[in-house]
């Protein structure tokens, strides 16, 4: 048998420059053409994508945080503005509750005007001596020269706003919702002021005074942007002037909480609360000594003669 011989020919290719044939060629490998980045190269995992993940989950995160913080800010700044300018600061009334008091006042002397239509009967107050009472006073005490309604209540018997009674705190709810107030020292010196703070309140309870809230009316000479209470019915309010001077004040005829204040503001004073009974507990004491009493209160003494006062009066006495 023949082996039969086969003969393969080689041939080389030339070079397309004049290089020798036996010197090899070596080709720089890009990054960016391999099947494998630098990372694998060198026996790491491929973490770079998901460290820059993570990086932006708590960029959001923070930058989340950060807009709630100011909105949070910005909503309690809200929150805590009162409807209208101070006048007169917690501390400058704790001042004045902390000053001696001696009631001087024999009675007082009712000032009739129209103010921008607005009937209203103006008493002063200097020099009589204010306290929350429980019970209805008597007319024939001849130190009883004045008294009204002073905080609201709930159905349940439950006082509207914080109520102190002769240092006493008084079970309440809404404690901060009204945020104009009477404050009275243990001595009988009263104050008015706008605040969402409870200082003075607290000053009160500690020294045997009294407190209450309402509605705000005026503060330094502005009405709030808004009124809680709407249509027209007899209204009344405890009212202070540029001289630091209080008053009580209602109307002889039905008004709107706006024409009210507006009358009051026109009429000169700078700051006043509301008071709600309007004119049905008028009842005052002329500096002679002579008690003025309408039909109106007597129906009250028989409603009130065998059932509890819902919430103390606000008394002004000699």
């Amino acid at each position: 048998m023949k082996t039969e011989q086969r003969v393969i020919e080689v041939t080389e290719t030339p070079r397309p420059d004049d290089r020798p044939v036996d010197i090899p060629v070596i080709s720089i490998e890009n990054s960016s053409d391999s099947s494998y980045g630098n990372e694998e190269y060198f026996g790491a995992t491929r973490k770079q994508p998901k460290q820059k993940k993570n990086i932006l989950l708590i960029l959001s995160l923070l930058t989340t945080i950060l807009i709630a913080g100011v909105l949070l800010w910005i909503f309690r700044y809200n929150l805590m503005e009162t409807e209208v300018p101070v006048s007169v600061s917690d501390r400058e009334n704790i001042e004045k509750l902390q000053q001696p008091f001696t009631p001087t006042a024999k009675g007082t002397e009712l000032i009739s005007d129209s103010v921008l239509g607005v009937a209203m009967e103006i008493y002063p107050l200097q020099g009589l001596r204010a306290s929350l009472e429980t019970e209805l006073p008597d007319t024939a005490d001849r130190t009883l020269v004045l008294f009204t309604r002073s905080a609201d209540y709930h159905s349940d018997g439950s006082l509207i706003g914080t109520v102190v009674n002769e240092g006493r705190k008084v079970n309440s709810k809404e404690r901060k919702s009204r945020q104009g107030y009477l404050a009275i020292s243990k001595s009988g010196r009263p104050v008015t002021g706008v605040s969402l703070s409870d200082k003075v309140a607290d000053y009160t309870a500690q020294n045997g005074g009294s407190f209450f809230r309402q509605y705000v009316l005026l503060g330094d000479g502005e009405l709030p942007s808004s009124f809680h209470l709407h249509g027209k019915v007899e209204r009344a309010a405890i009212a202070r002037d540029a001289d630091d001077q209080l008053y009580y004040i209602v109307t002889r005829h039905k008004e709107t909480m706006y024409d009210f204040a507006d009358a009051m503001r026109e009429y000169g004073l700078t700051d006043a609360i509301y008071l709600t009974g309007g004119n049905s507990y008028t009842f005052y004491r002329d500096s002679t000594g002579a008690a003025h009493v309408t039909d109106r209160l007597r129906q009250k003494y028989a409603k009130y003669n065998d059932t509890p006062l819902p919430a103390p009066l606000l008394v002004f006495r000699q």
